[in-house]
């Protein structure tokens, strides 16, 4: 029989954390754990409870029946001890916990997203609050945030969902750019550029981006696919692919000379990023505090 104690909880963290990374390996980065300590601290919850968690070898990672159903009473009792220490922590005035945010990925170059005067208002208040933060999809984004790994998250949300709120939080401006060795780089007459653009290759920076985008019927399909940015750029930079990029994010390779927007006026738009929240409230008043900062943040937008 598991005794619950301090050392028990640390060992139903880590068991919870390998079944949500999908195994060891993925779960070493999280923890902040060696692969060996990982089995040892896994072995020995094993061997207290009575039962085999996991199957692990060279045919993979599964968790096992038992492992599954110890999963979901985890959950419970982690649940309730994360509730407890906030309770405490309440009681002394001080915030305590944990802030899992999604992000879409390449934010940190757009001055409309205010996320660093949000944390700078966040610790001007005696806390102990570890935030962990993920870059993923919009798709992801939504997912996680409403089965509750993520407790917000910031993104392009093109399709939305039900049991999620949905706040609008800032705009970002993305354009389409060619390479300043691209052909079109060096047409200046704007009937023309209409007239060719439709013939030259693009790569798709990402669904969520080709979902909210409201492409002119003179541009292409692409013909290149990928959800990261970076790639998207380098497909750009080749001098043979067309690209929608936000304006910050293209800002640096335009400065070098490398890339230039094509027809801005015609071809650029705003894109709202929302903030997304589990509806039905939280419970969590670390988290409440940080969205609260958040949309402070945001509110001159």
């Amino acid at each position: 029989m598991l005794s619950l104690h301090e050392n028990s909880i640390r060992k139903l963290r880590v068991f919870v954390t390998v079944v949500d990374c999908g195994g060891f390996a993925a779960a070493q980065s999280v923890l902040n754990m060696s692969a060996a300590t990982i089995s040892i601290q896994m072995k020995e919850l094993e061997e207290q409870l009575g039962m085999t968690l996991c199957q692990r070898g060279r045919s993979g990672f599964r968790i096992t029946d038992q492992g599954t159903a110890v999963y979901e009473a985890a959950q419970t009792v982690l649940g309730a001890f994360s509730n407890f220490n906030l309770a405490a922590a309440e009681i002394q005035n001080r915030l305590v916990g944990e802030v899992k945010i999604g992000l879409q990925a390449n934010m940190a170059t757009n001055p409309a997203f205010r996320l660093p005067e949000a944390v700078r208002k966040f610790q001007t208040r005696p806390n102990k609050v570890t935030f962990r933060l993920e870059e993923t999809r919009s798709a992801d984004q939504q997912s996680r945030t409403l089965d509750g790994r993520y407790d917000l998250s910031i993104g392009l949300f093109p399709a939305r969902i039900a049991g999620l709120d949905y706040t609008r939080l800032f705009t970002e401006r993305v354009a389409l750019y060619c390479a300043c060795a691209h052909p079109l780089s060096q047409i200046t007459d704007e009937s023309r550029l209409l007239q060719e653009v439709g013939s030259h290759a693009m790569v798709s920076s990402g669904t969520a981006l080709e979902q909210v985008l409201e492409k002119p019927s003179a541009l292409p399909s692409p013909s290149v696919f990928t959800e990261d940015m970076d790639a998207a750029m380098l497909f750009v930079l080749s001098g043979q692919y067309l690209g929608f990029l936000p304006t910050h994010f293209a800002q640096i390779w335009e400065d070098k000379g490398m890339v230039c927007p094509i027809l801005p006026g015609r071809f650029a738009t705003e894109l709202e990023f929302h903030l997304i929240t589990r509806r039905g409230g939280r419970d969590n008043k670390v988290v409440d505090v940080f969205i609260s900062d958040l949309l402070d943040a945001h509110s001159a937008e």
